[in-house]
């Protein structure tokens, strides 16, 4: 590849990555996490709503699926034969707005702590979005991971296994014969003397 081509990627991974701001600059609390529904209130999509789909906190950008779309040249394959794909840019922190979870509008947030007690008796304290000046909390998403169990819809159920591997076993006599496992020990060592067989 090319030093040109490397510097092309280079420059568009920055772009879409966003740049790094200074530390003072950086915004210290978020409200903002990876699959909220927020409205953009400025920009070309602005009075829109999307799911947040990624998060830069070092450069205070959010990428929103489907918002603050471009064109982007790319080699010609059979995905695009035209060359061209259009892809989400960043867009800045001040930009996005958490939606109400009544009414699914635009709403100011407030973040409080918030006091939970378990059923051991221990007290769990976490921090909690809230709609401004009420007791209205807005959930934060669920989490969903990848599912990487594709390939294992063939594999032995647990119980098959414990049955098949553990039954009969006999767990007074080891597995490996007695003088092996004298031998294996230590090879550094030298070998034990083997007990005279009594005829």
């Amino acid at each position: 590849m090319s030093s040109r081509a490397l510097n092309m990627m280079k420059s568009q991974k920055a772009r879409i990555e966003g740049r790094v701001v200074r530390a003072k600059d950086q915004i210290k609390t978020w409200n903002i996490v990876k699959g909220d529904k927020v409205a953009v209130i400025a920009g070309k999509d602005k009075d829109t709503i999307g799911t947040v789909k990624s998060v830069n906190r070092r450069a205070n950008t959010v990428i929103v699926e489907g918002k603050n779309l471009v064109y982007k040249h790319v080699p010609i394959t059979a995905e695009s034969p035209k060359g061209v794909v259009r892809v989400e840019m960043p867009i800045h922190y001040s930009n996005l707005m958490l939606l109400h979870p009544d009414t699914q509008t635009p709403t100011k947030v407030d973040r409080r702590q918030v006091e939970k007690t378990l059923e051991d008796g221990r007290v769990v304290k976490r921090w909690a979005r809230f709609v401004h000046n009420t007791d209205i909390e807005i959930p934060k998403p669920e989490r969903t991971y990848p599912d990487k169990t594709h390939g294992e819809k063939f594999s032995t159920p647990p119980e098959e296994v414990s049955k098949v591997t553990f039954e009969g076993l006999n767990v007074g006599v080891p597995p490996v014969p007695q003088d092996l496992v004298r031998e294996l020990r230590n090879v550094y060592k030298k070998p034990l003397p083997r007990p005279a067989s009594s005829s």
